[in-house]
């Protein structure tokens, strides 16, 4: 792994310092409340954490910027729903604008000071305590009043993705250099699919991580689904490793062929042509440099693969369009 730099905090940066923040793995809650009107509100939040047992407090991060923020300073309950492995659809829901969040939700009839999700890992009603003024936050201080606790595997995030602790993820490990990340460079016409989190400002390559037991060809198959696209892949494109990550990303080249019954929630994703400069778009040194190869060698109709070496890197050239095994073989 490449030592770690030190970077002045900029107003100009503050990506990089967002993904330092993303370092520390988190859970994933819904805090809820009613509005003046009675109607639920709801924000996805993973800052979030436990501050007191005697008495018992908690905390909430809500930026200034938020929608909701009048109908938090204005409640005195709000309620914390701890989400489960199996809520990620709900977490992408509820991270949005959408106006109508709670459709298809169902909540807890037993609780009436707070909107509380009825299928969540555990949650908290909550009293407001106190509001601190924190930079472009607020700090909800909330006391517990009531919880409940269920039974499963909690909804975890790290470095801008969600970690699936039910199904054996391997984004994070005691050794995390044996990790990898299986992206692709998928061709929509003569554009190029990039996806972007709720709440990010940057792009990236649609990409998830390769865990244990699953198929070369079911991990291309869920990069390909995330997006909600059918495809075909040509070749492996690029082998590397970004600085500070601490994985492997291992990137192919493909192209749609169609779309998928079931339409990506809570991610956009959106094709960019090459005037669009997508290589700005993206953070890494490595992506940007990538992402812009790419466009480049499409357009003579010459590709490489790249390897990440100890000296800069290598470039093997492709001869030719990609052709069936079988066909290759008569």
């Amino acid at each position: 792994m490449s030592p770690l730099q030190w970077r002045a905090v900029s107003a100009d940066d503050t990506r990089s310092l967002r993904n330092a923040f993303g370092a520390f793995m988190t859970g994933v809650t819904i805090v809820t409340a009613w509005d003046a009107d009675g109607a639920p509100r709801g924000f996805t939040a993973n800052s979030f954490t436990s501050v007191s047992l005697d008495p018992a407090l908690v905390l909430v991060c809500i930026a200034k910027s938020a929608n909701g923020l009048p109908v938090y300073e204005a409640a005195e309950h709000f309620a914390i729903n701890i989400l489960g492995d199996w809520q990620r659809d709900l977490s992408n829901t509820f991270a949005g604008r959408s106006p109508d969040k709670f459709a298809g939700v169902t909540l807890l009839d037993s609780e009436r000071s707070a909107p509380c999700l009825a299928d969540s890992l555990s949650v908290l009603c909550c009293a407001r305590r106190q509001l601190i003024d924190a930079g472009d936050h607020l700090i909800l201080i909330g006391e517990v009043l009531r919880y409940r606790d269920g039974v499963g595997s909690p909804l975890g995030y790290f470095r801008g993705s969600y970690i699936d602790f039910a199904e054996g993820s391997k984004a994070i490990q005691a050794d995390l250099r044996t990790a990898v990340k299986v992206g692709c460079l998928i061709s929509v016409d003569n554009g190029l699919v990039l996806v972007r989190e709720p709440g990010r400002e940057q792009w990236s390559l649609p990409e998830v991580f390769w865990r244990e037991g699953v198929s070369q060809r079911a991990v291309i198959g869920e990069v390909f689904r995330r997006v909600g696209l059918a495809g075909d892949v040509a070749f492996i494109y690029s082998i590397f490793e970004e600085g500070g990550s601490g994985f492997t990303r291992l990137i192919f080249r493909g192209d749609a062929v169609g779309r998928t019954d079931k339409a990506p929630e809570g991610l956009e994703v959106r094709v960019f042509g090459a005037a669009e400069q997508p290589w700005l778009r993206v953070s890494g040194d490595y992506t940007v440099s990538m992402i812009r190869r790419f466009f480049k060698e499409r357009e003579a109709d010459n590709f490489g693969i790249y390897c990440d070496t100890a000296d800069g890197g290598r470039i093997a050239g492709i001869a030719g369009k990609p052709v069936h095994w079988q066909d290759w073989q008569h």
